[in-house]
């Protein structure tokens, strides 16, 4: 029996990002496409579509929670 796992959803805007493909074990796009279109991954926690949405995050929450580069943007993985 095939394990489910869910599908990759920004957690701000909650759009799908990329749909679960459970039969190949993987996700449609990759999340390498996913980081190569803007959209930003953050170890154990999730994912945000755009850094737009991932600084709306930290401002509803009222405190900065993710690394940042020195461009300001959150980056936890280099971009391809």
């Amino acid at each position: 029996m095939k394990k489910s796992f869910p599908d990759i959803v920004c957690e701000q805007c909650r759009k799908v990002l990329a749909r679960a493909d459970v039969e190949r074990d993987t996700h449609v796009p990759a999340p390498e496409e996913l980081v190569a279109a803007g959209a930003v991954a953050i170890p154990n926690f999730g994912w945000f579509c755009s850094q737009e949405c991932a600084t709306g995050y930290e401002q509803a929450k009222g405190r900065r929670m993710f690394d940042r580069n020195a461009a300001g943007e959150v980056q936890y993985y280099p971009k391809p």
